[in-house]
């Protein structure tokens, strides 16, 4: 998978024999590995967003909404993380100077009991077609585009009506008033490169309490001159 440039090292954080021996014994690291999947689920999904950004095709529509989607509901998840690690990192400064603070903001507050959960619970880690029923009776569409492609491609299509009805879902009602919409997806957005960036700061000073090292990267070109 996704094998790296031939002629360039990248740079790394590495923990030698001693260190991931230490790490091992430490029930903290599982949290901080924890940490270190949510924010590559978000980059991840933040990058697909990107990827599509000014492409004005059915599929990067489709890949920029779904993008969104997945974006509020590892968010979700990351919340309750956070909480969970309050039993564990709860007395360190830095846990509390950075991801803690999170959990005091009230745009994320608000974001996570209005749109985030419904999200998660509804439009992406399930498909519950009574929750779908739902949306579907309250919607105020009184015509149905179920799918638009270019080309002949699978990977072309996308189904624009069912990422509709979860975005109505996210929203909890109907999406037909694009600043409220677009106003949602700024804040989840704002919120999730506030969570990278909180995060990466805590692992970082994690890592460095355990002993890891940074190893600068080089090109490989380069270094055999």
């Amino acid at each position: 998978m996704g094998a790296m440039t031939d002629n360039v090292k990248p740079h790394e954080i590495f923990g030698d024999a001693a260190v991931f021996t230490k790490c091992r014994g430490d029930k903290k690291f599982a949290y901080v590995v924890a940490l270190a999947r949510a924010v590559n689920a978000l980059n991840s999904a933040h990058s697909l967003m990107q990827s599509a950004t000014d492409k004005n095709t059915p599929a990067a529509t489709r890949d920029q909404w779904n993008s969104y989607f997945f974006v509020s509901a590892v968010l979700y998840e990351s919340l309750n993380l956070i909480r969970a690690m309050g039993a564990v990192f709860g007395k360190e400064k830095i846990f509390q100077d950075t991801i803690q603070t999170l959990l005091k903001d009230k745009t994320a507050q608000k974001l996570e009991q209005t749109h985030l959960r419904a999200t998660r619970r509804d439009a992406v880690f399930h498909y519950l077609p009574d929750r779908f029923a739902e949306a579907i009776a309250a919607t105020p569409l009184d015509e149905c585009l179920f799918a638009s492609f270019l080309g002949e491609k699978r990977s072309d299509i996308r189904y624009d009506f069912a990422d509709i009805i979860a975005a109505e879902i996210g929203v909890g009602g109907r999406i037909d008033n694009s600043a409220v919409v677009n106003e949602m997806m700024e804040k989840t957005l704002n919120l999730a490169i506030n969570f990278i960036t909180q995060s990466e700061n805590f692992i970082l000073d994690q890592l460095n309490g355990w002993g890891f090292k940074g190893l600068p990267g080089a090109n490989a070109a380069q270094g055999s001159q």
